[in-house]
C-alpha cells in the first residue's frame, strides 16, 4: 500500500537532483565569447614608403611608420641641404601634413624657376586614402561628388580598392580612372 507512493517519490527525488545538476551545470560560468575581426593589420602595412628629394643632404626612398608627417621624411633625409631655397619651403611646403604611401616630398633648390604645375597634374599627383579621407578631400576628385563621398565612407574599411568597386561605391569606369590617385 505504501510502496506505490514511495516508488512515485523515489522517482521524483531522482529528478530533482537531476533537474538540480543539469541547472547548476549550465549556469556555471563560461568564458564569453570573444569576437575577432578578419582584418589584420600587419606591420607591413602600416609602413609607407616615400620619396625625398630636392635640397636634402640624404635625398632617396626610405619607409616610415604610418601617420609620419612632412618633416619627418626631411629628418630622415638628413635635413634641409645649404641649397634649400628656404624661403620657397615656408611658402609652399606644409611640414605637418600627414603622409600617404607612395607620396613624393621635393625640396627646392636656390635659384631654380618656381614653375607651377596645373591644377589637374598637382591633383593627379596627390593620392588620397579612401579609409580616412573625409567627403571634402574625396569630393577634389574628378567624377567624385558629394554622393560617391557618402557612399565611399558608408562602405568602409577597404582592404584593397578594388574593394570600391565590389561594395559599390563607384563604378569599375570611374574606379579604373582613379585608382592612380587613390590609396589605404
Amino acid at each position: 500500500m505504501y510502496r506505490l507512493p514511495l516508488i512515485l517519490v523515489g522517482i521524483s527525488l531522482i529528478a530533482l537532483v537531476f533537474a538540480i545538476l543539469l541547472f547548476v551545470k549550465t549556469t556555471q560560468h563560461t568564458d564569453p565569447i570573444q569576437f575577432s575581426s578578419d582584418e589584420k593589420v600587419s606591420s607591413e602595412s602600416a609602413k609607407l614608403v616615400i620619396d625625398v628629394s630636392g635640397a636634402v643632404k640624404n635625398p632617396g626612398v626610405y619607409t616610415m611608420e604610418h601617420g609620419s608627417r612632412v618633416s619627418d621624411a626631411i629628418a630622415m633625409a638628413g635635413g634641409f641641404s645649404d641649397k634649400a631655397d628656404l624661403d620657397t619651403i615656408a611658402i609652399q611646403i606644409n611640414q605637418a601634413s600627414i603622409l600617404s604611401d607612395g607620396a613624393k616630398v621635393y625640396i627646392p633648390i636656390q635659384g631654380t624657376t618656381n614653375q607651377q604645375l596645373p591644377v589637374s597634374q598637382v591633383l593627379s599627383s596627390k593620392t588620397i586614402s579612401v579609409n580616412t579621407a573625409s567627403a571634402d578631400e574625396l569630393d577634389t576628385l574628378s567624377g567624385i561628388g558629394p554622393a560617391t563621398a557618402k557612399k565611399i565612407i558608408d562602405n568602409r574599411p577597404y582592404t584593397k580598392l578594388e574593394d570600391l568597386v565590389t561594395k559599390k561605391a563607384m563604378g569599375q569606369s570611374l574606379f579604373d580612372k582613379l585608382k592612380v590617385q587613390l590609396t589605404l
